[in-house]
């Protein structure tokens, strides 16, 4: 009997009640949470990206379409034609635009001609800078500033004009060096030279027309058949079917046009927008306008908006006074619009915040910004948006203030806690 009494002791010793087990997995189970979210909290991993300086443009992407006063030149289209001037550049009425050889045979001839009017000139130059003993300083900086023209006129495309200056850079170069001249040998040249070209002047008379410009204005050596379609008058009773009109008219081009003048200081530049963005322009406003195929900008104003009633499209007429080589050559170009350009720091849009804080008299302030990674500590950088893209905000860069976001900020995109001045435990 004992022994029995002694075994139910031992079997109940060594059990434990059902309440009592569930507690201390409960136990367990809270402590286990706690001790991650310890750990959580001082073993944050934090996504970061820097502050970057960024320019972008509020713009809106269209097609242009170039209206202009236009009167094609006509004449010879064939291989017997020389230019005188070239696409972009300004000439007065009845100035020569082209000589227009009566066969190949004359304008070989006149091809012959030009390098000994150039001698010739380069030769009289040579005998009159060994008169004067032009002082050689005063050259070397002539022949420098030579240079940096020719280089801007290269830039703008201007034919006549680089012409013109090269042939100005070898007469510097050629007075620099008369002071060692030989001036019976350049004279003796010079007089067998002129004796030559007179020869084939005098073979040329008769086998050559000069093409003249109808009108002052701008040269283009493109002629595309809108020059009677997309005019000046067209724009005074533009209306959005008129202009799908106009823009689809099928064309052909004179087969006898050699190229156009293009009147007047102006060009305007018509392109059908959304009645939304439309509401953004006035006229008279500033803008700019970037041929993005040609990677080139311009200045505009906004000449006008023609909207209509329960119409979801406008037309945009900007004009513009720019020309050059590129310009006179269009006619319907992808461009973008641009309104204003915005230079500041970007920021994603995941990465901002409000921040709330309340003053002693119970006054609640909102202060907008980002939290930055600064060795172990968080701080909060206000920001002054300047503009906002589709994910991102470009923000005002200070040089100043210390409570700005700075360049190179290590902005914390996504993480845990954030707290102002915290410390952080990597």
């Amino acid at each position: 009997m004992q022994q029995q009494d002694n075994k139910k002791k031992k079997k109940s010793s060594g059990s434990m009640p059902g309440g009592r087990l569930i507690f201390v997995i409960v136990a367990a189970v809270v402590v286990l949470v706690l001790g991650w979210q310890v750990y959580s909290a001082f073993s944050v991993t934090y996504e970061t990206t820097p502050a970057v300086q960024v320019t972008v443009n509020d713009s809106i992407m269209a097609e242009g379409w170039f209206f202009r006063d236009e009167i094609p030149v006509t004449g010879s289209t064939g291989e017997s034609v020389k230019h005188i001037v070239y696409s972009g550049e300004r000439v007065q009425q009845d100035a020569a635009l082209a000589v227009v050889y009566s066969d190949e045979d004359a304008l070989a001839l006149s091809q012959q001609i030009d390098p000994l009017e150039n001698r010739i000139t380069l030769l009289d130059t040579a005998l009159s800078s060994a008169a004067d003993g032009s002082d050689a300083a005063k050259l070397d900086q002539m022949i420098i500033l030579s240079l940096q023209q020719m280089a801007e006129q290269a830039k703008n495309g201007s034919g006549s004009a680089l012409s013109n200056a090269s042939s100005s850079l070898r007469t510097l170069a050629l007075r620099r060096e008369a002071g060692n001249a030989d001036t019976a040998a350049i004279t003796a040249e010079r007089d067998a030279l002129i004796q030559e070209r007179d020869s084939l002047n005098a073979q040329l008379a008769g086998h050559t027309t000069q093409l003249t410009a109808p009108c002052s204005g701008y040269f283009s050596e493109i002629v595309d058949g809108y020059e009677e379609i997309l005019t000046l008058d067209a724009l005074s009773d533009l209306t959005i079917d008129r202009f799908h009109e106009l823009t689809s008219t099928q064309v052909s081009t004179n087969e006898d046009a050699w190229g156009k003048m293009i009147q007047g200081f102006s060009w305007y530049l018509v392109s059908e927008i959304s009645a939304e963005d439309a509401s953004r322009f006035s006229e008279g406003q500033s803008l700019r306008v970037n041929f993005t195929q040609a990677s080139m900008e311009t200045p505009v104003t906004v000449y006008s908006v023609l909207k209509e009633r329960n119409s979801d499209t406008a037309l945009l007429v900007l004009e513009g006074t720019e020309f050059n080589s590129e310009m006179v050559s269009m006619r319907q170009q992808p461009i973008e619009i641009i309104l204003a350009t915005y230079t500041g720091l970007r920021v994603p849009k995941e990465a901002v915040s409000v921040q709330e804080t309340t003053d002693s008299d119970g006054v609640t302030t909102s202060t907008t910004g980002v939290f930055i990674l600064s060795g172990s500590f968080q701080k909060f950088k206000t920001i002054n948006k300047l503009y906002e893209a589709d994910d991102y905000y470009v923000v005002e860069q200070s040089a100043t203030d210390v409570n700005m976001l700075v360049e190179q900020d290590q902005i914390i995109v996504s993480g845990k806690n954030l707290q102002n001045n915290m410390v952080v435990k990597k």
